[in-house]
């Protein structure tokens, strides 16, 4: 298998808390500019894989590669190549919303016309200059996305982007997403909404106990 055709490598992933076996020997590959779907119920091992895939935790047993390179080394040249946005909000409440941006457009060396281009597609302009403390969670969870894509990354990585969002919002990312995949990037979506799998991604994978 040429790795270079697979952004995303995943090999035989294990992960025991215990006697408990969050993960049993998982193996899957996502392929460079398509749409892979990783879904499964609450606490079937979606974000445990993520976080063993981004490096947040370690697997028992197994491997797993970004862009070629294990999941346990990653270098900042890689790195820099992922936008990443996990179930857990992690904006700054107190900064506004332009803000946030700003500060992660100033670490990446981003012009700030990006942060504004940005903020108008999430339709986020007026609200800008709000604390994000303010926002509503579908709010919150554009910006997120807003910032996963600052750094015009190759590799998307959405842990349930939608769940418990309105309408509106769910609409706007599906979008992003959409876009951001036209150009031939490459998105792995954690999801239990098969009718987000089915308007989004190319192929699909299931995870459940």
């Amino acid at each position: 298998m040429d790795t270079t055709d697979y952004p995303i490598i995943i090999e035989d992933l294990n992960k025991e808390y215990g006697k408990v076996k969050a993960l049993k020997g998982i193996s899957f590959q996502v392929k460079k500019g398509e749409v892979f779907g990783f879904l499964g119920p609450n606490g079937a091992g979606k974000s445990t894989t993520l976080n063993i895939l981004t490096g947040l935790l370690q697997p028992t047993d197994g491997e797993s590669y970004i862009f070629n390179e294990k999941s346990k080394k990653l270098s900042k040249t890689t790195k820099h190549k992922m936008g990443v946005v996990f179930e857990t909000n992690n904006l700054y409440k107190r900064l506004t919303g332009r803000e946030n941006l700003n500060f992660f457009a100033d670490l990446y060396n981003v012009d700030s016309s990006k942060v504004e281009e940005l903020l108008a597609f999430f339709d986020l302009t007026k609200a800008g200059d709000r604390q994000v403390k303010n926002y509503s969670k579908g709010m919150r969870q554009r910006l997120l996305i807003a910032r996963a894509l600052l750094n015009d990354p190759q590799l998307l990585i959405l842990d349930e982007p939608t769940s418990g969002l309105d309408p509106q919002s769910v609409e706007m990312i599906h979008r992003a997403v959409e876009d951001f995949s036209s150009q031939g990037n490459t998105v792995l979506l954690s999801t239990h909404f098969m009718e987000e799998a089915d308007r989004l991604c190319d192929r699909i994978a299931f995870i459940n106990e």
